[in-house]
């Protein structure tokens, strides 16, 4: 069966369904294409028993009226469920805890506690200036990164010569920037910053950019809890779009994409059906692209992949306890005190359900998602056997290190036990090598120079975490705004 529509969608994640709501809002007959029989992407869930876990991402941010995630939701009317955390995060190293609190002068002062060396205020007090610079550049210039002329004329305006001083910071690294404050000197706290960074913008301090890395290193003064799990805000977003005449097709995996000589596009599924457009805006990973497309697109494509060869990936887990932790907030970093092989970070990230959250667990129950890096070509050539034992190895060194460093749980009866590697990323999300988390920020490919949110070819543009402006729920949606902007200014 063939299709047509105004605009097609691929992909429901975020960007997918912020943009597919944007569309509709304003009229738009617009066809979103998922390959999943759910919502979410990265951001998606699943269910066992009584539990629901999120997969993925676990928590929002962005969601101030400057910020991406706020801007989307105020202007569409959605008001989701979101607890504010403060303390924003617990962060265990080997010898302290670093309570991450919300307030920046209570943060400042807790950090110049645990580590004194250097102008530790002076650092902080220019990570928090950078963060609001940036939000301003970013609102203030929908036409990043430029890619035609208009784009160009566009950012030659007073505001743009006033940021001109930050252009900086995309080719300096955070190390350098920690050097001119002198908190370098001190090798936990590097340490700290590290993984602080790696969860945030995919790189640590020597590789990542200061103006980026600030916000990373900030987002947890605004981190909030979505109630029911991440799905939920996704879940308000595709009712919007539905609701404004958007239709939602799951379980459509793309085969192939191609520009007719009329200059429409035609997407043909898996399922045997076909859809046309004008216009297609695609979440799918630009290393997925090169084999859907043929001709220009696909060269096209095969370059982008080149220049941008490689993503982290996850390795993750999933189970419940039958009681309730005590904690100060519902998101721990709990740094290693061994190193596990497969493993490429010196911490893991627990997301405990709010004891509130009766979506995710029972009364007197908690789910936890465990989450951290791992290399695609760390489990490449595996025999099924050695993949599973594997997976298994690194799940019980987790798991042991949990059970040792977070008396919290103690005494509570862990249950349902799940892991996922980057095959099960691949299974279920279709993402090339297991591939997420987008690109890592680096000095040595700022983020201006991501591939862009527009292609070369009239009626394709890109959006999600492997394009402009990257990773993080908070940048899909702002790369979605953009590219609904730039549809609409046509």
């Amino acid at each position: 069966m063939t299709h047509s529509t105004d605009i097609l969608v691929l992909g429901a994640g975020y960007a997918g369904l912020t943009a597919a709501a944007l569309l509709a809002h304003e009229g738009r007959a617009v066809t979103v294409l998922e390959g999943h029989d759910t919502l979410g992407g990265c951001a998606s869930f699943f269910r066992v028993g009584g539990y629901t876990f999120d997969v993925g991402a676990t928590t929002f941010s962005g969601v101030l009226p400057s910020q991406p995630a706020g801007r989307v939701f105020a202007h569409l009317g959605l008001k989701p469920e979101l607890v504010k955390q403060d303390p924003g995060m617990l962060i265990r190293m080997r010898d302290r805890d670093v309570v991450r609190y919300a307030e920046p002068e209570r943060w400042i002062n807790e950090i110049a506690r645990h580590f004194p060396h250097g102008d530790q205020r002076g650092y902080w007090k220019k990570q928090y200036d950078l963060e609001r610079r940036v939000w301003s550049m970013v609102n203030d210039q929908p036409s990043l990164p430029p890619t035609t002329i208009r784009d160009w004329l566009a950012m030659v305006n007073v505001r743009s010569i006033k940021q001109l001083p930050l252009l900086p910071g995309l080719f300096s690294s955070a190390a350098s920037m920690m050097c001119r404050y002198r908190v370098d000197s001190d090798v936990s706290f590097v340490e700290f910053i590290n993984e602080q960074l790696l969860i945030s913008t995919q790189n640590t301090a020597d590789k990542a950019p200061y103006l980026t890395s600030a916000m990373g290193l900030t987002y947890p003064s605004e981190t909030y809890y979505p109630m029911g799990g991440m799905y939920r805000p996704a879940l308000m977003l595709m009712r919007h779009a539905t609701a404004h005449g958007a239709q939602m097709k799951f379980r459509r995996t793309v085969l192939s994409i191609e520009q007719q000589s009329s200059g429409r596009w035609s997407v043909t599924c898996a399922n045997g059906e076909t859809y046309e457009a004008s216009t297609i805006i695609s979440s799918i990973p630009i290393w997925n692209m090169p084999d859907l497309l043929s001709g220009k697109p696909q060269r096209y494509f095969e370059r982008q992949s080149t220049h941008n060869p490689d993503s982290w990936c996850a390795f993750s887990m999933y189970f419940a306890l039958e009681g309730v932790p005590q904690l100060s907030s519902q998101y721990v970093q709990l740094h290693l005190d061994r190193s596990i092989p497969g493993v490429h970070a010196s911490s893991v990230f627990l997301t405990f359900s709010h004891p509130d959250d009766r979506e995710k667990a029972p009364l007197g129950h908690t789910t936890v998602t465990v989450s951290t890096h791992t290399r695609s070509e760390d489990w490449k050539g595996l025999t099924p056997t050695q993949h599973d034992d594997k997976r298994s190895m690194i799940m019980n060194a987790v798991m042991d290190v949990i059970q040792r460093r977070m008396p919290e749980c103690s005494g509570l009866t862990p249950l349902i036990l799940q892991g996922g590697t980057p095959h099960t990323w691949e299974r279920y999300t279709g993402r090339k090598n297991g591939f997420v988390g987008g690109l890592p920020h680096s000095i040595k490919r700022p983020m201006v120079f991501m591939p862009p949110n527009q292609t070369p070819f009239r009626g394709l543009y890109m959006i999600g975490d492997s394009v402009f402006p990257g990773q993080g729920t908070p940048a899909v949606m702002l790369g979605a705004w953009n590219t609904v902007n730039r549809i609409f200014a046509t």
